[in-house]
């Protein structure tokens, strides 16, 4: 138990950077968020990467993913997502928690999405953060994030996405505020069977963190995935199968020093086919 709450301090001061530090980082995690910077391989979780992806999503998608980082319940994260097209648009709606009962984080987000044309498109999702730790500190936070996507060609798409840019405070009292993340990336659709996609990520006070990934499906049913993040020296590795409208995805992640961190995904889409 003790090993345990001794590597849950070590997580939480790479992802925080600590009280001593000026900024708080975001909660989010970046392995099943792949796609953002396609036509063919996005889904309702590419909204975490660019919330310009949700202009082009079609189908009501409805998601939740839990990964159980470096082995420990303390340090797990949780992620629901749920995209609604209209024809003005479209909307979506997220949740994240990760943490356990002497520490945790909370963010709920709703987004907009429209497309500008058959090329472009922009988002937009404000947040609601929240960070507790019992008898000590209760801090809360409201910020923003935009993002747009170009599909330059069938095959050949880029973006931009900047999240909290005005650096919103953490409460009243803590001194920190929530960090801002820049991100650009590119995405090639090589066949419709295979995508690779390159961004570069820049968090206030870090190092450029480079995210480089594919997605491969040999059939329609399955596929598989694989990344790495060079600013945090990890990689990831994932297979799904889908099941008529629903799809699995189980995936593992490692950390040179933390150890492994496993995940599952499920994901609905409702098509026509299926209101039909």
């Amino acid at each position: 138990m003790k090993s345990a709450n001794l590597l849950t301090v070590a997580w939480l001061c790479l992802s925080t950077g600590g009280f001593t530090q000026t900024t708080h980082s975001p909660l989010v995690s970046y392995c099943f968020s792949s796609g953002a910077y396609s036509k063919s391989f996005q889904d309702a979780f590419s909204v975490i990467s660019n919330i310009g992806a949700l202009s082009t999503l079609k189908n009501f998608h409805a998601g939740v993913y839990g990964e159980r980082r470096f082995m420990l319940a303390e340090t797990s994260l949780y992620t629901a997502v749920a995209t609604i097209p209209s024809a003005s648009g479209n909307f979506a709606l997220q949740a994240d928690y990760s943490g356990y009962k002497d520490y945790s984080e909370s963010q709920v987000g709703i987004a907009y999405g429209l497309a500008l044309s058959e090329d472009i498109g922009i988002g937009a999702k404000f947040n609601y953060y929240h960070l507790r730790i019992p008898s000590y500190l209760s801090a809360s936070a409201v910020n923003f994030e935009i993002g747009s996507v170009i599909h330059i060609s069938k095959q050949v798409h880029t973006g931009v996405s900047v999240y909290n840019p005005l650096s919103s405070p953490l409460g009243k009292h803590t001194g920190e505020k929530i960090a801002s993340v820049y991100k650009a990336g590119i995405g090639y659709e090589m066949a419709p069977s295979f995508f690779t996609q390159v961004e570069i990520i820049k968090e206030k006070n870090r190092d450029v963190n480079v995210h480089a990934g594919f997605q491969y499906k040999p059939l329609e049913q399955l596929f598989a995935r694989a990344g790495i993040f060079t600013g945090t020296s990890s990689g990831y590795f994932g297979v799904g199968y889908l099941y008529r409208q629903l799809r699995m995805d189980i995936s593992v992640s490692f950390h040179q020093q933390l150890g492994i961190s496993p995940g599952l995904l499920l994901l609905y889409q409702w098509t026509k086919s299926t209101k039909e």
